[in-house]
């Protein structure tokens, strides 16, 4: 079964009345390949790492109950230095990775060629590995919300599904596949009983449940890498009375802009900006995400701390930013 399915970014979301459940399927195409023009020539393991992680991002977001966005962060000690996909509640998604000068010699040739990533050869070599969840609301009077997310597990959708069930107290379960021409994601997730119910109800409710889980746990990456979402929630769930509550289009987005590019620079204080300055003749910056490129000379920089800036800066622009030396 070919990977190269017909092109089409969306999501869609389902629910299931018999289990309590909710879906979000996912699949980038166009988008993907926004984010690979910007990683060319990534091996199969960190397309696949960077893919899912992404797709992922995509489905926690549809969740969101507010005009925020959800981030996806690793910091490894392994080949990946730092891997980082976020999408906003418009289903805008970006991502980015940073490897190590040596990240060619530091796995056998084997596990870079494979697609399935796994965690500990690539981002937790030595135990000292970080993933993180941020939920960011986008108010300038509100700190984003960091969780941490485990890396004993040995896959991206384990981990999530770990940290889901410890934080949100939600039976969470998640299918992901990524490649060099897309990325694609099913989330299945149980809500909880509200008020009192009898016992044989949630028996029931519990059945339909597992029932869900069994049919998804049919889906092979190959499936799902060369199916649209909802081709993909017929083939599977044609029989759970499923309602198709939203299909959401999906699309690459940076809001990466001067002016929090800006504010990223005053945060790192004038006497740093004026030695970058006084080595350079200016201060270059490229988005990490996009790869826009913003120069600031002496002028730009002296205006930067003249004016009033925000308390706080963005974390994303933060993290995907890097001032050129």
């Amino acid at each position: 079964m070919s990977s190269q399915a017909p092109t089409g970014d969306e999501l869609i979301k389902l629910h299931f009345a018999q289990a309590g459940a909710r879906a979000q399927v996912v699949r980038l195409d166009h988008s993907w390949q926004q984010v690979l023009s910007r990683h060319p020539d990534l091996s199969p393991a960190l397309c696949g790492l960077l893919g899912q992680m992404s797709a992922a991002s995509c489905m926690l977001s549809a969740s969101l109950k507010f005009n925020g966005s959800v981030m996806l962060q690793i910091h490894g000690d392994g080949p990946v230095r730092l891997a980082v996909a976020e999408c906003n509640a418009q289903m805008g998604v970006r991502a980015t990775l940073k490897l190590r000068d040596d990240w060619q010699t530091s796995l056998p040739a084997e596990l870079l060629d494979e697609n399935e990533p796994a965690l500990q050869p690539l981002v937790n070599q030595s135990g000292q590995g970080r993933f993180s969840l941020v939920l960011d609301t986008k108010q300038p009077d509100q700190r984003p919300y960091q969780g941490i997310v485990s890396l004993n597990d040995e896959s991206i959708a384990a981990a999530i599904e770990s940290y889901m069930g410890q934080s949100e107290q939600l039976a969470t379960r998640l299918w992901l596949a990524a490649d060099q021409h897309s990325a694609c994601g099913l989330l299945l997730q149980q809500m909880p009983l509200e008020g009192g119910h009898a016992a044989a109800e949630q028996a029931t409710r519990h059945e339909h449940w597992e029932r869900l889980v069994m049919l998804a746990d049919t889906l092979g990456p190959a499936e799902m890498l060369a199916t649209p979402p909802q081709e993909l929630a017929h083939r599977l769930f044609w029989e759970e009375q499923a309602m198709l509550l939203q299909s959401q289009l999906v699309q690459f987005e940076c809001p990466c802009n001067r002016a929090r590019v800006g504010r990223m620079l005053a945060g790192l204080g004038q006497t740093e900006i004026e030695s970058i300055l006084a080595e350079q003749g200016q201060v270059l910056v490229h988005c990490d995400f996009c790869n826009s490129p913003y120069a600031f000379d002496a002028v730009d920089c002296a205006q930067l701390f003249t004016e009033s800036t925000q308390a706080g800066f963005d974390q994303a622009t933060q993290q995907g930013s890097q001032v050129k030396h």
